[in-house]
């Protein structure tokens, strides 16, 4: 018995099944990979969004510490225009030669100071030539300040720094206003400053052996 011979119209019929079949298989995996190249892209993006949330967001104690806020800060406002308000504020040179305790003892340590005023009245006290009883106040603090260092002291940057805010503290509460007495009034012409210091600034400091 011969074997059927295919006729032209079952022969089609193959070729459209197949070509269907490969169709579908070719779209499941093309739809397969968009979906999975759009789930990549989403997750990136996702994790770019973290990254800079993260970024934006505050330091924790073992993060890395910010840096140190500068030790000038500014004068609060009076609230009057005083006269000369656009002249340069005064500022006050102090150059001091001490002795440092330590083994050696022909140490020493020259140093330079400025001091910057928010209580311009008092700037101008003390930064002329003339002398005054605040000059001498002042003068008087920072020597005191300084006396008693010792080499190891005065060659440490930290301690220098906690110097320098210290001068400055104690210069501001020497000459913070005082409390008005009963009946008194503020002059209306000169406000009094809370703190009437700006800054405490090393601009020398040399230390000889």
């Amino acid at each position: 018995m011969s074997e059927e011979t295919p006729t032209p119209t079952k022969s089609r019929m193959k070729l459209i099944i197949i070509a269907v079949v490969a169709l579908l298989v070719l779209g499941g995996g093309g739809t397969g990979g968009w979906l999975f190249m759009k789930k990549r892209a989403a997750a990136k993006a996702a994790l770019a969004k973290a990254q800079a949330e993260e970024a934006k967001a505050p330091h924790g104690p073992g993060d890395a510490p910010p840096q140190e806020e500068a030790d000038t800060e500014e004068c609060e406002d009076t609230g009057t225009k005083k006269e000369g308000a656009g002249e340069a504020p005064p500022v006050m040179v102090l150059t001091r030669t001490v002795n440092l305790m330590g083994p050696r003892r022909n140490a020493f340590l020259r140093c330079e100071f400025n001091i910057l005023f928010c209580d311009l009245e008092l700037g101008k006290l003390v930064a002329g030539d003339k002398p005054s009883a605040q000059k001498s106040i002042i003068q008087a603090t920072v020597l005191a300040a300084l006396s008693g260092k010792s080499v190891d002291e005065a060659s440490d940057a930290e301690s220098r720094d906690s110097l320098r805010k210290e001068i400055k503290d104690k210069l501001n509460e020497q000459f913070r206003p005082h409390a008005l007495k009963p009946g008194e009034k503020e002059d209306p012409k000169h406000k009094r400053i809370a703190r009437p210091i700006k800054s405490v600034l090393i601009v020398d400091w040399a230390i000889q052996q």
